[in-house]
């Protein structure tokens, strides 16, 4: 069977309508590929900006850390400064809630980010509020209680 000429011009029509769709959404996933590259550069240049934040902080931080000593040493403990202190205070605060949705990479991403802030994170010498600190005071055993 033979489609008849307005079969024809139905079926051009469509594909042409197709061509036309298929070209918009080329055009709007190359304007988000460009927005894309952008944010990347913009992540890129945010870390190399707290990496100098971070070894500008850690210079100050062993500068104080030294007057500790000296203040100790000079028998004026009181002068001393509280670097956990001084830290915790400037990280507190609200922070970005994650979007609904993200790729398994951009979870890691954002938990080791979050590692920085948190109390007894990489930057935080000291252990995470709450955690033990005085080692296991009670018996422990990995056998159980039900020998006797």
């Amino acid at each position: 069977m033979t489609p008849i000429p307005d079969d024809k011009r139905r079926a051009a029509a469509a594909q042409s309508e197709a061509c036309v769709d298929i070209a918009a959404f080329a055009d709007e996933i190359s304007a988000n590929a460009a927005s894309l590259d952008e944010r990347w550069r913009m992540a890129q240049w945010l870390i190399e900006q707290l990496r100098q934040q971070l070894f500008d902080a850690d210079a100050l931080r062993r500068a104080v850390a030294t007057a500790n000593s000296q203040f100790d040493a000079a028998g004026v403990a009181n002068l001393k400064i509280n670097l956990t202190a001084i830290r915790r205070a400037a990280i507190a605060g609200r922070r970005a809630a994650a979007p609904a949705r993200l790729s398994a990479a951009a979870i890691q991403a954002d938990k080791m980010l979050l590692s920085l802030l948190s109390p007894g994170g990489a930057l935080d010498p000291r252990p995470a509020l709450g955690a033990p600190v005085g080692g296991i005071t009670g018996r422990f055993s990995l056998r159980g209680r039900g020998r006797g």
